[in-house]
C-alpha cells in the first residue's frame, strides 16, 4: 500500500483539514491536532512535515499511550552510560534524532505532570539534558502533538498543566470522525480495496450489499477501523468480490453504534422541545 501521507476525502471537514495543513506547513509553530482515535492524526502530522521546509529532514514519532514514565524520558531524552541500572552504553535521545525536522508526540495527554514540566522546558527552550549527563544540547525542532482527551477538562481537573496547555495550542485543529463524513466512507473504501490489490497482486471489487452495510455503521474506531474490516474481509473472501458476510464489525462496534444512535435520539428530542418551546413564546407574545 502506497505509505506517502494522503489524506482521502471531499467532506467539508476534509476540505477544511487540507486547508489548515498548507498553512501549518509554512510556519514552524507547535500544532495541537485533537481527534478520536483513528481519525487521522498521524497522517495529519506526516503531511504537514512533508508540506514544509523540513520535509528532508527527520519524522520522529513516540506515542505514550502505553508506556511508562521511565521510558518515555529514556527514549525523549536520552541517557548517559551509569544513568540507571540498564544503561549501560550512551544512547541518544529522539530528540536529537528529530533535529532539523519534526517531532511527533501522540498521546501528549497520557503523560505525568513529572514529564509535561520536562516537555514544558524543551518546547520554550529547545534544548534538553541525557538523563545522568550535564551537558546541554540545543535542538531545532518542529513539535506537531496529537490527543484523544479533552485537554480542557484534564487542566480543569489538574492532571494537566495549564502553562504546557497554552503553550502546545498555538495552531489546533480538531479533526471530524468518519460518522460526520459519510461521504468520505466510499472514496475510503476504494482507497484501501486498490491499496490491497497491489499488495497482494489481486483485483477485488466490493458488492452493493457489503457496501451499503459499511455505510450504514458508525466507526467508533474511525478510517483505522474501516482499513481493518476491508483488510480482514479481504483475508477471508472466497473470491475477489467482497459480500456483505465478509464484512464483520465486532461487538464493541455495535455497542459504540447504539451509544452514538441514543444520543442522536437524545439530541433530536431535545431540538424538537426547544423549536415548541419558541413556537410557545412567539404566541405569548401575540
Amino acid at each position: 500500500m502506497n505509505t506517502e501521507p494522503k489524506l482521502i476525502g471531499k467532506s467539508p471537514p476534509i476540505q477544511k483539514l487540507r486547508h489548515f495543513i498548507k498553512k501549518a506547513a509554512k510556519s514552524d509553530a507547535t500544532v495541537l491536532l485533537l481527534g478520536e482515535t483513528g481519525v487521522g492524526k498521524e497522517v495529519a502530522a506526516r503531511m504537514i512535515h512533508s508540506s514544509s521546509d523540513r520535509k528532508d529532514s527527520a519524522f520522529i514519532k513516540i506515542n505514550c499511550a502505553n508506556l511508562s514514565d521511565t521510558l518515555i524520558e529514556s527514549e525523549l531524552f536520552g541517557h548517559k552510560k551509569g544513568a540507571y541500572t540498564g544503561a549501560v552504553i550512551d544512547k541518544p535521545s529522539l530528540l536529537e534524532e528529530a533535529n532539523g525536522g519534526t517531532f511527533f508526540f501522540d498521546e501528549i495527554a497520557d503523560i505525568t505532570p513529572y514529564l509535561q514540566a520536562k516537555f514544558l522546558s524543551v518546547i520554550e527552550d529547545k534544548e534538553f539534558r541525557r538523563l545522568g549527563e550535564n551537558k546541554t544540547r540545543k535542538i531545532d525542532v518542529r513539535f506537531i502533538l496529537a490527543t484523544n482527551k479533552d485537554l480542557i477538562k484534564l487542566v480543569e481537573k489538574g492532571k494537566f498543566r495549564k502553562d504546557l496547555y497554552f503553550r502546545i495550542n498555538i495552531l489546533s485543529f480538531q479533526i471530524s470522525p468518519l460518522r460526520e463524513r459519510k461521504e468520505d466512507i466510499s472514496l475510503l473504501i476504494d482507497f484501501f480495496i486498490e491499496g490491497n490489490c497491489q499488495k497482494q497482486s489481486e483485483n477485488f471489487t466490493i458488492s452493493q450489499e457489503a457496501l451499503r452495510k459499511l455505510l450504514a455503521h458508525s466507526f467508533p474506531g474511525n478510517v483505522r477501523e474501516l482499513e481493518n474490516i476491508l483488510e480482514r474481509a479481504i483475508v477471508f473472501s472466497d473470491n475477489n468480490v467482497l459480500e456483505e458476510k465478509n464484512i464483520l464489525i465486532s461487538k464493541v462496534a455495535n455497542k459504540a453504534k447504539v451509544k452514538y444512535r441514543s444520543r442522536y435520539s437524545f439530541e433530536k428530542i431535545l431540538d424538537t422541545l426547544v423549536k415548541h418551546l419558541y413556537r410557545l413564546l412567539d404566541e405569548l407574545r401575540k
